[in-house]
């Protein structure tokens, strides 16, 4: 399996997706596909007793910035490493593409060169370092959404639950600001409807408070409010880790207890640590697009490419494409009996 990294155009250096492919490649013993500056990658390489036997590069200086327009991938920018990774992705040339660039840029590069599965509208899905894995769809992709979009990130977010997590019949929650059917704005009254006409496995509205207690496997709604509920899980986590390290550290007694609890401290740091899930999939698209954290260093880098390996294996958008033909194939059938009906 040949796994294609974009290097560039994230907040770390180079540097780390390098080293993160590079114990990813030794560690899984898949091939790697590394897009970017050639100087960085020799740089790094120099700086690690890391294995390069499974590395292939592809030079290319130019990317992407975290200012750039989303549609500069495909137009201003088509000499980027983000375009270049997704071309060869295209072309067959690899089997999944990891990015931790431009959120934007990559949606819209995967969209109009990889391609989206017929009929599907493409939505991040990022699972949230909580007690049990809970996926977040949509998680910053689309601010406008329709009932048949949320209806679609239900169904592709279960289909994820089910073949990456082994969740089965996954429980599906539409995030909203009360439980009743009748809570939110016309878009969520109108989509708890479709959910609940669906044979998705829907337990109802959910609220924000529900959300750390994993009472739903998969969450759906907008990618403005699924992003504002991510960065706010992510900080706190940060937070909680950070108040426990400075009580562990206050004084002799605490830090002898820090001591007697350290195998249990670790585990607990692990379980919200974002950087052990590695990336979120582009739900939707043709071809393995997984996009990792724009902080991301050489740990969740390669964590990354472990959730692009699974992601491959498990044959996630072939069941997603089948069922979308499956629902396209019932809904023109119940159209055209309609339209009989009617004459």
């Amino acid at each position: 399996m040949r796994i294609i990294v974009d290097i560039m155009g994230a907040d770390k250096s180079p540097a780390e997706f390098v080293e993160g492919a590079l114990m990813a490649a030794k560690e899984y013993g898949c091939d790697i596909t590394l897009v970017g500056d050639a100087l960085d990658i020799y740089s790094a390489f120099e700086k690690t007793n890391l294995p390069t036997d499974r590395i292939e590069i592809v030079d290319v200086p130019y990317y992407i910035t975290m200012e750039d327009s989303p549609m500069s991938v495909v137009k201003e920018k088509n000499n980027s490493s983000m375009h270049e990774g997704l071309k060869l992705l295209a072309e067959g040339k690899g089997d999944a593409f990891v990015s931790a660039g431009n959120t934007g840029a990559l949606l819209a590069g995967a969209t109009f060169i990889v391609r989206r599965i017929r009929g599907l509208r493409a939505a991040i899905g990022t699972i949230l370092p909580l007690t049990k894995p809970v996926l977040l769809v949509d998680s910053g992709a689309n601010i406008n959404v329709t009932p048949e979009n949320l209806e679609q990130f239900a169904r592709m977010g279960s289909i994820y639950m089910e073949r990456l997590h082994g969740i089965k019949n996954p429980t599906v929650g539409l995030l909203n600001n009360g439980a009743e059917p009748t809570k939110g704005t016309d878009l969520h009254r109108e989509t708890y409807q479709k959910l609940s006409e669906s044979d998705i496995n829907f337990i109802g509205n959910i609220e924000g408070r529900d959300i750390p207690f994993a009472k739903a496997d998969v969450v759906v709604t907008d990618g403005f409010t699924g992003n504002v509920v991510l960065k706010l899980t992510e900080g706190f986590g940060k937070f909680m880790i950070d108040q426990l390290k400075s009580l562990f550290t206050s004084n002799i007694v605490s830090k002898a207890s820090a001591l007697v609890l350290t195998t249990t401290l670790k585990a607990f740091k692990k379980k919200f640590d974002a950087s052990e899930y590695g990336g979120a999939p582009l739900l939707g698209i043709s071809k393995p697009v997984i996009k990792a954290h724009g902080s991301a260093d050489a740990k969740a880098v390669k964590n990354a490419i472990k959730q692009a390996i699974y992601y491959v294996n498990t044959g996630i958008i072939v069941e997603i494409a089948r069922q979308s033909s499956q629902l396209t194939v019932k809904t023109l059938k119940k159209e055209t009996e309609k339209i009989g009906e009617d004459k």
